[in-house]
């Protein structure tokens, strides 16, 4: 028993140290986690006192239980008390009413205490307004009962002014970008994309959207292919380190175009080992001034070129020294190149006597900016001769810098000018009054405003009386009103005018002739306000010219129409017979053997018998028929509205009947026959030419079947083509055969006797017909085309022959040969034989004269003209022959290059004994004297003759009164005998 409390007492005890044991371990438990438990509280009051944030816990009914936090507490609490009491009852403390209210709905709603996020508070009384931001969340006991609330408080001022000023910023940003046609980018360097703001859009051009991202080498293909390199380096540049990047480049907007813009960015992140991850920057639009610069570029080597090129010297110089000069102030001061005036003094090139005056006007463009006009001034030249320019001075200036520079025009030579040009003025006044011309200036409505003082001998007015008066005014109705459409014409397109003949009235009512040159006179604008010209009176020029006109359509031997006004009636004829289906006959006259009445009775004669003859059938024609002389003895009459054949037959018998009838010729008792050739139109012809022809076929048929006669045309006439036919041919061989000779006739001085020279003449020695002259083989040249060969044979073997007696007898004796229009048409390919001929022969050109008549003149008459012009050139003479029975104007007669006029034989055959041709001869030569032209005559037989052709002023002479045409041994016994002569007389 004792035992066993003894046991029980051991129990006990071990059970008590066992208990004792539990306590104390579970005593020091608890004091060890109050003593972690203070140093935590602890820990975390240091803490909170130490962090921006405060932490607070309230009770059921939101009074403040406990709060903790440093400055932020004191900051927003100061004194005051918060235990006991809300948050937002707190003096000094301010809520927004509505966000309280908020507030109060949220934690009240069906007693739900949910947790609450961003409330804000804020006090502003103790200086700055400082914003905390509350955040709270329910606290509840073991058992679940609603304690209160337990949350932290951050003070959001700092964050607020941040983010304020974040988004100004960023507006300030959008603004800028969307205002300056800028845009932001973003590189991020790892993924190679680039972020680019909503203003990239507006810069290339396209549909405004919002920011975008894009791959960087998708972004790199925008970029112009020579610019990529260049932005890859700066790129490049900048990943490395060596700064931030600038560089311009250009991009293709959504047009295609190219814009110029540029970038400027740098690393705005790295790694910790230093590598970008990441680049920002902004783009921006530099277009506009890139093509400014540009622009400016242009001008300025636009400036530096004008000035380069400019005529005008320009010098640039300060401190009055020459710092530039172009190429032209070089040529000017004659110093070879403008690096040699850099840095010469100014006034060096200026002349001493102008110095004074130079340096007044430096002195004041250096004042400061300003110029000095165009003025003169004399310059000495770098090699010592003198200049007179036209200078002017202009100072301004260019980035702060006063800039000088002179242009400088050369007018020496324009002074000169003009003085010429007074002193020409002046002449020509001078030769005005001395030529009877008058000067005239009208206004724009032709009425005069200037009349020289000449104009009161032609038409008698004084000069007042005409001022302010149209020329119409002094004009007869019928001129007046032609002249004014004249005019208007004129002055409608300002054109001038030349030699326009009109008629006018003198004071006295006397008529006379004009010929008025104007050309328009315009303002500085290009207005026409007037003409001005000069006015002559003409009546004695327009006499003449009308005789002459007569003269070249009218035969001057019967004053019948020539072939000329023949072929013009004729063409106007046969038009009319075309229009009304009629008909119309030609008779070809050819008196039979009148050439016996030549050689018999002398020329003088045969021409009476031949004005006869035209009297006596001008008797039988009606007033639309023509009565023509084609030269010689042969008629041509022109019958108009023919019937049939029959009428035709009878005119052709009733003309042989009157030819019939004896004609009385000094004394003699002449019979005369006729043969004649008639063509009717349409059958034989459709135009003159071939009517003509066909008649003349007739005629010698009517002459091969007895005279006397008339045919009219048919194809039985071929067989005379066939005998024409036979010439020709023998004339080819003839050139082949060497058939051809030249015959010489000698040409005398009609005022020494001596001889001058001699005309060549081909003759033809026939085998069978013998030596047959010009006239019966040089037609069939021509119209078998041998005229050209035959012409270059004659060239060839005349200067030949001349080159030869030159070299032999000496002398300047000059040689005539005749030219056709077939060789005077080729030309330039003429002139070069004619001038390879005279080299070949050593011959001068005034050694020859080629003679060509009216006819051939007349038929291409400008390629002829020009033709003459270059033979002209080698110094040849160049004679109008059988001169008065062609057809050529004096208005053209002017303009000829000729030297000399051979008057036609038939002027001379009755010299004397019709006064009407000795007029002729006289006015011939008075007119070839007036153009400066030598006159000859040919066929001179008597002595009779060549002491009228004396005395009405001919210098050459040629005919048998001399010597017919003489072979070459002939003419050289001329030539012997001339030379004798001279050596004698020298001697």
């Amino acid at each position: 028993m004792v035992w066993s409390q003894l046991v029980e007492a051991l129990l006990l005890l071990t059970g008590g140290l066992v208990l004792l044991g539990v306590w104390f371990t579970s005593r020091r438990r608890d004091l060890r986690a109050t003593q972690a438990l203070r140093i935590s509280e602890e820990r975390f009051r240091h803490l909170t006192s130490l962090s921006a944030d405060w932490f607070w816990e309230t009770d059921a009914q939101h009074r403040v239980s406990w709060i903790s936090g440093g400055a932020a507490v004191a900051s927003l609490f100061g004194s005051e008390m918060a235990h006991g009491r809300r948050l937002w009852e707190l003096p000094g403390v301010l809520v927004e009413p509505q966000a309280l209210v908020e507030h109060f709905g949220r934690l009240e709603e069906l007693d739900a205490q949910l947790p609450f996020f961003d409330f804000m508070i804020s006090r502003s009384d103790a200086g700055e307004r400082r914003v905390h931001r509350i955040t709270g969340r329910p606290r509840y006991d073991a058992h679940g009962r609603f304690l209160g609330y337990r949350g932290v408080g951050q003070d959001i001022t700092d964050k607020r002014r941040s983010d304020r000023s974040l988004a100004e910023a960023k507006e300030r940003l959008e603004l800028a970008t969307e205002g300056g046609n800028l845009a932001v980018w973003d590189c991020d360097v790892g993924l190679k994309t680039v972020f680019l703001s909503s203003g990239w859009a507006k810069l290339v051009g396209e549909e405004p959207v919002a920011a975008r991202t894009a791959p960087m080498e998708a972004m790199m293909l925008r970029f112009h292919e020579r610019d990529r390199e260049a932005v890859r380096a700066a790129f490049v540049r900048t990943l490395k380190g060596e700064g931030p990047t600038t560089v311009e480049f250009r991009v293709q907007t959504a047009g295609g175009d190219w814009r110029w813009v540029i970038a400027t960015g740098r690393v705005g992140e790295r790694d910790e080992r230093g590598r970008a991850l990441r680049m920002t920057g902004t783009v921006a639009d530099v277009d506009a001034r890139k093509r400014a610069e540009q622009a400016s570029r242009d001008a300025e080597e636009r400036y530096r070129s004008l000035v380069e090129l400019a005529p005008d010297g320009v010098l640039a110089f300060s401190d009055g020294l020459i710092d530039y000069a172009n190429q032209a102030a070089a040529q000017l001061l004659k110093a070879g190149s403008p690096k040699r005036l850099i840095g010469m003094q100014l006034e060096e090139i200026v002349h001493p006597e102008q110095r004074t005056r130079f340096g007044e006007r430096l002195r004041y463009v250096a004042a400061g900016p300003g110029r000095v006009e165009f003025e003169d001034c004399r310059l000495r030249c770098l090699d010592g001769s003198e200049r007179l320019v036209e200078a002017a001075m202009v100072s301004y200036l260019e980035r702060g810098r006063l800039v000088m520079q002179s242009v400088m025009r050369d007018v020496t030579e324009q002074r000169k000018a003009r003085e010429v040009l007074a002193e020409r003025e002046k002449r020509f006044r001078d030769v005005l009054e001395a030529s009877g011309e008058y000067v005239w200036e009208t206004d724009v409505h032709w009425k005069y405003t200037f009349l020289s003082e000449r104009v009161e001998t032609v038409l008698g007015y004084l000069r007042h009386e005409m001022i302010g008066r149209a020329p119409r005014e002094f004009m007869p109705l019928g001129e007046a009103q032609a002249m004014d459409e004249w005019f208007a014409a004129r002055a409608a397109h300002a054109e001038g005018f030349r030699e326009q003949v009109h008629r006018s009235l003198t004071k006295s009512g006397r008529v006379i002739w004009q010929s008025v040159t104007g050309v328009p006179v315009f303002d500085a604008a290009g207005k026409l306000t007037g003409y001005r010209g000069t006015g002559a009176d003409i009546t004695a020029r327009k006499q003449a010219e009308e005789r002459v006109q007569y003269l070249a359509t009218r035969d001057a031997l019967t004053g019948l129409p020539n072939r000329v006004l023949l072929s013009d009636r004729a063409n106007q004829a046969i038009l009319q017979a075309a229009r009304t289906r009629g008909s119309l006959a030609l008779l070809f006259l050819d008196l039979d053997r009148f050439k016996l009445v030549n050689d018999s009775l002398g020329h003088a004669a045969g021409d009476a018998l031949l004005r006869a003859v035209a009297e006596r059938l001008g008797g039988t024609l009606r007033r639309d028929d023509t009565l023509a002389r084609l030269g010689g003895d042969e008629f041509v009459l022109l019958w108009n509205g023919l019937k049939d054949y029959a009428e035709a037959a009878a005119l052709a018998q009733r003309a042989l009947a009157i030819l019939a009838r004896p004609f009385t010729i000094e004394g003699r008792t002449l019979g005369v026959t006729a043969s004649i050739g008639v063509s009717v139109y349409p059958g034989d012809g459709r135009d003159f030419g071939e009517l003509l022809k066909n008649a003349d076929a007739a005629t010698h048929h009517a002459k091969e079947t007895g005279r006397n006669s008339f045919r009219f045309f048919s194809p039985e006439l071929n067989a005379r083509a066939l005998a024409r036919l036979g010439m020709e041919n023998d004339l080819r061989h003839a050139l082949a055969k060497n058939e051809l000779v030249l015959h010489w006739q000698p040409v005398l001085s009609a005022r020494t006797g001596a001889m001058t020279g001699a005309e060549a003449l081909v003759r033809w020695q026939h085998p069978e017909a013998g030596l047959l002259m010009p006239d019966s083989f040089i037609p069939v040249a021509e119209e078998c085309g041998l005229i050209r060969p035959l012409g270059q044979w004659t060239m060839e073997r005349a200067l030949s022959q001349a080159g030869a007696w030159r070299r032999q007898y000496g002398g300047d004796l000059c040689f005539a040969l005749n030219v056709s229009a077939h060789e005077l048409s080729q030309g330039q390919s003429y002139v070069t034989m004619l001038e390879e001929a005279l080299m070949a022969n050593q011959l001068p050109g005034r050694c020859v004269e080629l003679e060509v008549t009216e006819r051939v003149l007349m038929s291409q008459l400008e390629e002829n003209v020009q033709t003459l012009r270059q033979i002209g050139a080698l110094g040849v003479r160049v004679a109008i022959d059988d001169f008065g029975t062609g057809y050529s104007s004096l208005a053209y007669l002017r303009q000829l290059p000729i030297d000399k006029l051979k008057i036609d034989r038939s002027f001379l055959r009755e010299l004397d004994a019709h006064p009407h041709d000795e007029a002729i001869v006289q006015a011939i030569a008075a007119m070839a004297k007036a153009l400066g032209l030598r006159v000859a005559a040919e066929g001179v037989e008597t002595e009779a003759q060549l002491t009228r052709l004396r005395a009405l002023g001919c210098d050459e002479w040629q005919g048998h009164h001399f010597s017919a045409s003489v072979d070459a041994a002939g003419f050289e016994k001329f030539l012997a005998m001339e030379n004798k002569q001279q050596e004698k007389t020298a001697s």
